[in-house]
C-alpha cells in the first residue's frame, strides 16, 4: 500500500506518520482530538482469506489483555467505513528501544536481565491464563518502556486462543526459527507428507522462546549454532544440551543458569509447568542476588548481544597443522551449500512513488528486480552481477582435506581457521565523491550529510548473505529524507526498492563499502556519496563464516550513511 500522508484522518486520530511496516501491517504514529498519541496498525482485507482472518483475531485477542508488560490494545474497527479496506488497530505507544537493542547497551547486569524476564513470567503468566498463546516471544516483540524501564510484550498477530479455528494452512504456525521449541520439530519430522497435519503451539513453546531470549541476553549467542549455510541446526535442538551459559560467559550465576537450562529442556514437562511457575522461580533466585549481579555481564564486549556473532578463532598453537592447511588450498575444490528453509520475517510491502526528472550521471546500478510484494517471507535470489558458481575453488573444502590429518588441539584450531579469509589488498585510498553527488543529494533528495537509513541485500533474517564486490544494497521502503534526526519524514529522498550500488572491499576482518549510484524502480540514476555501517552504527561489517576469497558473507541488514568524502 501507499503510505498514508500526514493529516489522514482514521476513526477520529490524525496521522501524524509512519512508524513502521512488515509483512502483514503498517503503523503509524496518531494524535487523537485531546493531543494524545498512540500507535495505529493498519492491516489490509485484499491480501488474503488468512490474512484478513488474522486481522480480525489480533482485534478480538488484544482486547482481552490488560495488564502493564503486555501493549494494551485500545480500540479497533474497518476504515474507511463506506468501503472498508483495512481493519485498523489503535494500540498504546512504547517508547522505548526492543529488548535486544536494550541489551546491547554497555554495562547491563544480572539483575536488569532478570527483571526483564520477570516482567515477560507476568506477561505470559496473564496471556496463558486468558487461555492465549502468543506464538513468536523474541526480542524484536519486547519493547522495553523508557518511562518506567519495564518491558511490554508486543505483537499479537500470530496469537492463538484456545478454541479458535485454525487459520495456518500449513504444518507449522507463523513465528521465528530459532526460537521453535524441540517438540515443534519433532512433530514435523514424524508427520511429513501427511496431508492436514498441524502443530499446535503451547504455553511450553512460550516458555522455550523464553528460555532463548534469556540465554542470549545473558551470552550473547543463541543456545545452538546455525549450519554452515546459515540454517538452524535441528539435530542439535533435538538432542544435545545447549552449551553452558557459564561456559560461555563466567560472570552468570549458577542459580541464574539453572533456570536458562530449565527452559531450554527438550520435554515441555520438563521445563517450568507455568508462567507462574517461572516468575515464583525467578523471584527465589532474586532474593539470593548478591554483589556480583550488579556487575556488567560483558564489561569487554564491543556488542553485548549480537544474534550470529563471529565463530571463535583458536589459531593459537596450530604451528605445522595450519601451515599445511594454507598449503593445500590451492589443491581442493567444493560446492556451493544449498540454502536450508529461511528464518521467518517481516518484509516492507509499500509502493513505490515516481522520482524526480533529473539527468542520469555516467555511473549506472544494475538493473532493478521486481520483487512480490504479497509473501510474507522470500527466499533469497542470486545477485545479477555475482560470477559464475560453475565448479568455484572452495577454500573451505581443501582446509578441511588437510586437516583430516591432523590429531588434537591441532586439528579443532585447523577446523576453526577455516573460517578465515586469506589477506585481502589493501583498502583504497581516500577519495572524492563522484561529480555531482554531494549537490544531488543534499539540494535534489534533501538529504543531510551524516544522514543514515536501512537498506539489505535480502528479505530473508537470521541468516548470512553471499556479497561480491559489485553487490548493490536495496532500499526496503521509502528512504524519507530527514528521518534519521528527526524521526518525521519530510519528503521521499529514494522510493522502496531503489538499488544503491558501488564497491565493497575487506580490510581486517571487516567488510566496507563505497556505494556510489542510486538506481529507482522507474529507471531514474543519481550519483551518490555514501559507506557501509553495521547496525551498531559501526563503520564496516563484521565479516561473517563461510566466506571465502573473492566471496563475503555478511548479514542482510546493514546501514548507510551519507558523506561529503570517502576516507
Amino acid at each position: 500500500m501507499t503510505p498514508l500522508s500526514p493529516g489522514t484522518r482514521i476513526a477520529g486520530e490524525v496521522v501524524e506518520g509512519e512508524l513502521g511496516s512488515g509483512g502483514f501491517a503498517t503503523v503509524y504514529l496518531v494524535r487523537d482530538p485531546d493531543g494524545r498519541l498512540s500507535a495505529l496498525k493498519l492491516l489490509p482485507l485484499d491480501q488474503g482469506e488468512e490474512r484478513a482472518a488474522r486481522a480480525w483475531r489480533e482485534l478480538s485477542l488484544g482486547m482481552r489483555l490488560r495488564h502493564p508488560n503486555l501493549a494494551r490494545q485500545l480500540g479497533g474497527g474497518q476504515w474507511p467505513e463506506d468501503e472498508p479496506r483495512f481493519v485498523w488497530l489503535k494500540l498504546e505507544l512504547v517508547d522505548g528501544p526492543t529488548l535486544e537493542e536494550w541489551g546491547l547497551v554497555p554495562g547491563r547486569t544480572v539483575g536488569e536481565v532478570l527483571e526483564r524476564m520477570l516482567e515477560l513470567a507476568r506477561a505470559l503468566a496473564v496471556m496463558h491464563e486468558a487461555g492465549m498463546v502468543h506464538r513468536d516471544v523474541k526480542e524484536a516483540n519486547v519493547l522495553v518502556r523508557e518511562s518506567d524501564g519495564q518491558a511490554v510484550l508486543v505483537d499479537f498477530g500470530v496469537s492463538y486462543r484456545k478454541g479458535n479455528p485454525t487459520l495456518t494452512k500449513g504444518m507449522f504456525p507463523p513465528g521465528t526459527l530459532p526460537y521453535r521449541a524441540p517438540e515443534a520439530w519433532a512433530y514435523g519430522r514424524a508427520h511429513v507428507g501427511v496431508a492436514g497435519a498441524h502443530y499446535r503451539a503451547g504455553p511450553g513453546d512460550d516458555l522455550y522462546a523464553l528460555g532463548v531470549v534469556l540465554y542470549r541476553l545473558l551470552t550473547g549467542r543463541f543456545p545452538f549454532r546455525f549450519t554452515d549455510d546459515g540454517g538452524v541446526d535441528v539435530e542439535a535442538v533435538l538432542h544435545r544440551d545447549p552449551l553452558s551459559p557459564r561456559l560461555v560467559n563466567p560472570r552468570v550465576p549458577r542459580e541464574v543458569e539453572a533456570v536458562c537450562l530449565r527452559l531450554l529442556a527438550k520435554k515441555p514437562e520438563e521445563r517450568y509447568p507455568s508462567a507462574v511457575a517461572l516468575y515464583e522461580a525467578l523471584e527465589t533466585v532474586k532474593a539470593g542476588a548478591d554483589a556480583s549481579w550488579k556487575l556488567p555481564l560483558h564489561p569487554e564486549r564491543r556488542r553485548a548481544v549480537k544474534p550470529w556473532a563471529r565463530r571463535g578463532r583458536m589459531l593459537a598453537g596450530v604451528g605445522l597443522g595450519l601451515a599445511l592447511a594454507l598449503g593445500a588450498w590451492w589443491l581442493g575444490s567444493g560446492q556451493e551449500v544449498a540454502p536450508s528453509e529461511p528464518v521467518p520475517e517481516p518484509v516492507r510491502a509499500v509502493a513505490a512513488p515516481p522520482a524526480p526528472e533529473v539527468p542520469s550521471p555516467a555511473a549506472a546500478a544494475p538493473p532493478v528486480t521486481p520483487r512480490k510484494d504479497s509473501a510474507p517471507v522470500k527466499q533469497q535470489q542470486q545477485t545479477p552481477n555475482a560470477p559464475p558458481e560453475a565448479a568455484p575453488k572452495s577454500w573451505g573444502a581443501a582446509v578441511r582435506n588437510a586437516c583430516a590429518g591432523l590429531t588434537g588441539f591441532a586439528f579443532q584450531a585447523c577446523v576453526a581457521g577455516q573460517q578465515q579469509v586469506p589477506p585481502a589488498p589493501p583498502a583504497p585510498p581516500p577519495q572524492e565523491c563522484p561529480a555531482g553527488a554531494v549537490e544531488t543529494m543534499t539540494r535534489i533528495l534533501g538529504l543531510s550529510i551524516g544522514e543514515k537509513t536501512s537498506v539489505d541485500w535480502s528479505d530473508v533474517r537470521g541468516r548470512s548473505v553471499r556479497v561480491y564486490e559489485n553487490t548493490p544494497v536495496r532500499v526496503p521502503g521509502h528512504w524519507e529524507a530527514g528521518a534519521d534526526f528527526t524521526g518525521k519524514g519530510y519528503k521521499i529522498a529514494l522510493p522502496d526498492e531503489t538499488r544503491i550500488s558501488g564497491r565493497l572491499y575487506v580490510r581486517e576482518g571487516r567488510v566496507y563499502g563505497r556505494l556510489t549510484a542510486a538506481r529507482t524502480p522507474d529507471g531514474v540514476t543519481y550519483p551518490m556519496c555514501l559507506e557501509l555501517m553495521d547496525t551498531d552504527d559501526n563503520v564496516g561489517l563484521e565479516l561473517q563464516p563461510g566466506s571465502e576469497p573473492g566471496k563475503m558473507m555478511v548479514d542482510p541488514v546493514v546501514r548507510v550513511r551519507v558523506v561529503d568524502r570517502f576516507k
